[in-house]
């Protein structure tokens, strides 16, 4: 930071905030920057005072990171900016969750910003302070006659306000398409994009996606990507381009990613799980942990275990454990405090829930409902009203009735739009087609099923660097046969991959890499 003069910037993209005149001096910024709605981190450097005062949005969406250590405080939007050694702790919890969980990122010492976060970095002492200015809502039935789509379409107006009117990445799921409209409503003349998603339901959710966007009248683009994408040029580009804290195999945003350039893009609401609630069983957090952490038995920790020397495997182990208990203790056990953790967790840190982790370099990234008095009202809806898409419907009838001709599909799930539906019962019998196809290849000796090529990048150049974390024995282990085989490779290469991001190496080891 310059020595004289003050400096004022924000990373993401802030809305509905104070003019950015009125920000002179560090107590300006503690003070004004928590008035803006949207993701973003604000920064003001006080050159006189020689304080860096730093704030984040509300639930910590805009990605930033930090470590400080004796006296040094160093900030970045992407992990892959600094070196240091894997958190054994962060990599249990992608191992069993797929993703950090509370602050970590899967580098030791380096940990997220906190959501809804004032802080400020003393220069001269070294020292740092942080406070909350604004904390998650208690139960109440305050929601109770809430304009949710009033207050979602002041945030897509303020994202078209930025002025590219952006691509809309639509499929056939809720969010989305609620996002259409309000787009439409707003007249934005956004692109709608719709990726193939051949390997699932023989792309039901691609075939739901065009017919809404015909329906609404919105233009669209739809691609198809190549079955070997994974072995591709265009792969390795997206690991590069994108921060997404680690590398996954076979994840369908990679592909997304791929047909995106330099423009803005809608992407469903923030936080993805505020009007249903997918990733959180009826049952609150017995089920969710019954449900949804994969545990020692599971392919991937027995991939873990054939990778992994002894102690470190069971760093990863404990250190997740250690972390779960702390971070769910805080929490109510019911369904509310469920939800908290998954919108606290799942949607800020995995890739898929979190746009701005993917987007960045495209261009801007828009996920409205990003604002605290949404969320206010967003995070207390009870569970009971969200399920089955009842709330969905609700909205999607208010904001435009024909949203609800099209089906709907939501992770795996097919839902009917209106009820009765001709069109839900056409969609379930060609589901039913596609399933007998996979399930009785002989009666169906010319479908041509959709086929996902094994990635080139898996096999003995993951292995041609030492590792100290890996098992002595570990070439001889991947050698062997066996159902976890596959997933132990796909493993290595998480792990492999991650660290030669990290360390400027990716283009150096990886064929076709530049």
């Amino acid at each position: 930071m310059p020595a004289q003069g003050h400096v004022c910037f924000f990373v993401g993209q802030p809305i509905r905030g104070p003019a950015v005149q009125n920000i002179v001096d560090a107590d300006a910024a503690a003070r004004l920057f928590p008035q803006y709605d949207g993701a973003f981190a604000g920064v003001f450097w006080d050159a006189e005072r020689q304080w860096l005062v730093v704030v984040t949005d509300c639930l910590g969406m805009q990605p930033l990171y930090m470590r400080h250590v004796n006296g040094e405080l160093t900030l970045s939007s992407q992990t892959r900016a600094l070196r240091g050694d894997p958190d054994f702790a962060a990599w249990g919890a992608f191992l069993s969750l797929g993703h950090p969980i509370g602050a970590r990122s899967l580098m030791q010492g380096l940990v997220r910003v906190p959501a809804a976060s004032i802080v400020t970095f003393d220069v001269r002492r070294g020292t740092l302070d942080i406070r909350r200015y604004w904390q998650w809502p208690d139960p109440s039935d305050a929601w109770r006659g809430y304009d949710f789509l009033g207050s979602l379409e002041q945030d897509v107006r303020a994202g078209a306000a930025y002025g590219d009117p952006g691509t809309l990445l639509l499929s056939g799921g809720v969010d989305s398409r609620l996002l259409l409209f309000l787009l439409k409503r707003s007249v934005v003349p956004a692109q709608a994009l719709i990726v193939a998603h051949q390997d699932e339901a023989n792309d039901a959710d691609g075939r739901l996606a065009q017919a809404v966007a015909k329906l609404a009248g919105m233009r669209f683009r739809r691609v198809y990507p190549a079955t070997d994408f994974f072995s591709s040029q265009a792969y390795i580009d997206y690991l590069q381009a994108s921060d997404v804290g680690f590398p996954s195999m076979e994840l369908f945003i990679a592909k997304v990613a791929s047909h995106l350039h330099g423009t803005a893009v809608w992407d469903g609401l923030v936080p993805g799980f505020v009007f249903m609630p997918l990733h959180q069983p009826e049952g609150g957090f017995k089920a969710y942990l019954r449900e949804e952490v994969r545990g020692a038995g599971s392919a991937i920790w027995r991939a873990a275990k054939r990778l992994f020397r002894d102690e470190v495997y069971e760093a990863m182990r404990e250190g997740f454990a250690d972390d779960l208990r702390r971070e769910v203790s805080h929490l109510s056990q019911d369904a509310y405090g469920l939800a908290r953790f998954v919108i606290e967790n799942r949607s800020r840190n995995r890739a898929s829930m979190n746009p701005l982790k993917v987007y960045a370099s495209q261009g801007d990234a828009f996920t409205p409902g990003l604002s605290k008095d949404f969320m206010a009202h967003a995070a207390i809806i009870p569970f009971e009203v969200k399920q089955r898409g009842h709330l969905y419907r609700q909205l999607l009838q208010k904001l435009d009735r024909r949203s609800l001709a099209v089906p709907f599909i939501s992770g795996g799930e097919l839902m009917p739009g209106r009820v009765p539906s001709l069109a839900y019962g056409v969609e379930r019998l060609r589901q039913h087609y596609f399933q007998q196809r996979a399930r009785h290849p002989r009666l169906f000796p010319k479908a041509g099923a959709y086929k996902v090529e094994r990635s080139c990048f898996l096999g003995e150049l993951l292995l041609q660097e030492d590792d100290a974390w890996l098992h002595e024995q570990v070439r001889e282990r991947l050698r062997e046969s066996g159902p976890d085989i596959e997933v132990a490779w796909k493993l290595l290469f998480h792990w492999k991959a991650w660290q030669w991001l990290h360390q400027d190496g990716l283009a150096r080891v990886l064929p076709g890499a530049s």
